[in-house]
């Protein structure tokens, strides 16, 4: 058996959380790829998933083997980027969760890194929770807020805050607020997962001064990714994050008010998963990237 493909073979099927989706991504049939795995827990002398007619999930001894078998991998990937260009390259594959705020902000700043690092693609997902590094196979989640599980590695990127902003022709129609009451009289984008309380009450501060206003609601935005395009389409006033909406602000198409009034900072974070040796140099030298990139 060729140990290092049936590895590769099993990682990729647990990150895709399905045969069918592995393997159409390794180029193979999935009957082949169900064969090759169930060769690899003979092999090994215990069974690494549970297969349902909902799906798979790892074993428990799967889920140690996992991990190793990322680690390892990612090794190989390290040791065969230093060789090739004589320094510490990235290569393979980089799989990112983030915050939808910083969508934009990640997207749109990927080529310079992309081209530095001819081997790397990297995939990424929409979410803000810290276990999507271990439950969807990630490299790393880049978190906005308060980490919930403090068992996870997170190194500091820098902060964000909350803004109230519309657009230009908004303001002319309905009036610019000069005080956070008066957003009371103000259609209002906000972001409202199912599971969670509407956020309709904005909390604000000014020196020793605090006011919460409840906003008349006009558009909801589930996943959070819509909340600045909303605003963008003119339908009312949004509070985004500043960095999801710090493009189009300098760009003059939308006007942030209210500045002086502050909301509570937000930390961000790149989470990676516990380890016990160094992250892989994909993981190490993107956080680096990030860090300079929301530095500038």
């Amino acid at each position: 058996m060729d140990k290092l493909r049936a590895m590769t073979f099993f990682c990729r099927t647990v990150e895709a959380k399905s045969f069918a989706a592995a393997a159409q991504a390794l180029g193979m049939v999935p009957s082949a790829l169900s064969k090759a795995i169930a060769a690899l827990e003979h092999e090994l002398g215990f069974a690494l998933l549970n297969r349902s007619t909902r799906g798979l999930a790892l074993t428990d001894e799967g889920g140690r083997y996992y991990e190793q078998c990322r680690q390892i991998l990612s090794d190989i990937e390290d040791a065969e980027g230093t060789g090739r260009r004589g320094g510490t390259q990235a290569r393979g594959t980089l799989r990112v969760g983030m915050h939808p705020g910083l969508r934009y902000a990640v997207m749109t700043t990927l080529r310079p890194f992309l081209g530095e690092h001819p081997d790397l693609r990297i995939e990424t997902l929409i979410t803000n929770t810290a276990a999507a590094v271990v439950d969807e196979g990630l490299d790393l989640v880049l978190c906005i807020g308060a980490l919930a599980d403090s068992s996870m590695i997170a190194r500091p990127l820098g902060w964000t805050r909350p803004i109230v902003c519309a657009t230009p022709d908004y303001f002319t129609s309905h009036g610019e607020p000069h005080h956070p009451s008066e957003l009371a009289q103000h259609s209002s984008v906000i972001y409202a997962r199912r599971d969670e309380a509407p956020n309709t009450r904005w909390r604000f501060a000014k020196g020793g001064e605090t006011c919460e206003v409840d906003v008349p609601v006009r558009a909801v935005s589930r996943d959070g990714i819509g909340l600045v395009d909303a605003a963008l389409s003119g339908c009312g006033v949004a509070r985004p994050l500043e960095i999801a909406a710090r493009h189009w602000v300098v760009a003059g198409r939308l006007r942030e008010v209210l500045n002086d009034w502050t909301g509570e900072p937000q930390a961000i974070a790149a989470v990676s998963p516990p380890q016990s040796r160094t992250a892989p140099a994909k993981v190490r030298l993107y956080i680096e990237y990030l860090a300079s990139m929301l530095a500038a």
